[in-house]
């Protein structure tokens, strides 16, 4: 082979070496930048959840900055695998200053449950991260009051106390999403009938009086 063809290999060996070298960088530029931490929209600092009493849980976190945060969505699950959407709370955004944030879950899960917050972007839609999961326990209410028929059909069913409650009873009764649908108000009666036109589905029914604060599932048909 002559000096010149060897020239030539050469010549084009070392190009393929520099175009390879120069792409390795370049992918390897790119995915340190991807974990860069000043990356990601929100720099979450504490993530906690805590059973106040039987009838609520609060949830509660701080951020230490945030970019392009679009929103945090509440999450809870019975068995800390399958969670469902509880809440969605939309990122206040104030970059490089803290910020704290409260929500309180008044319709919680009866013994031990799982929380985690899922943070959704703003610029890429397809783009989140969760928190940690954390564990809280609500104790099992006693049973003050019962529902029949349950399954309910027609539109009405009955609420019937199971020890004698002084002043107002107030019957508030909320969807799978925690939306209020019905709330009745009803004084000084142990039996009351809540007449409704609600659509056939699972609802969550919430007494409150001077006794008590409890909350029991319904079937409407």
């Amino acid at each position: 082979m002559s000096l010149l063809h060897l020239s030539i290999h050469k010549w084009i060996l070392s190009g393929l070496k520099l175009i390879f070298i120069t792409g390795l960088f370049s992918l390897i530029s790119l995915s340190s930048k991807s974990q860069l931490p000043g990356q990601l929209p929100v720099n979450l600092k504490t993530f906690k959840v805590k059973a106040e009493n039987n009838t609520r849980v609060k949830i509660f976190w701080t951020s230490l900055y945030e970019k392009d945060n679009g929103y945090f969505e509440i999450q809870r699950s019975a068995d800390g695998v399958n969670f469902k959407t509880v809440a969605r709370i939309t990122g206040i955004n104030l970059y490089g200053i803290s910020t704290d944030y409260i929500f309180f879950d008044s319709l919680p899960l009866k013994g031990i449950s799982f929380y985690r917050l899922k943070q959704l972007d703003i610029v890429y839609n397809d783009r989140f991260s969760y928190s940690p999961i954390e564990k809280v326990r609500c104790a099992e209410a006693e049973i003050s009051f019962d529902i029949f028929p349950n399954p309910a059909p027609g539109t009405e069913f009955k609420i019937s106390l199971l020890k004698n409650v002084p002043g107002n009873i107030d019957v508030m009764v909320f969807d799978q999403s925690g939306k209020l649908r019905l709330q009745q108000q009803f004084s000084n009666n142990n039996s009351v009938t809540v007449y409704h036109q609600l659509k056939a589905g699972l609802y969550n029914v919430k007494i409150t009086c001077k006794e008590f604060t409890e909350t029991r599932k319904i079937i409407i048909q």
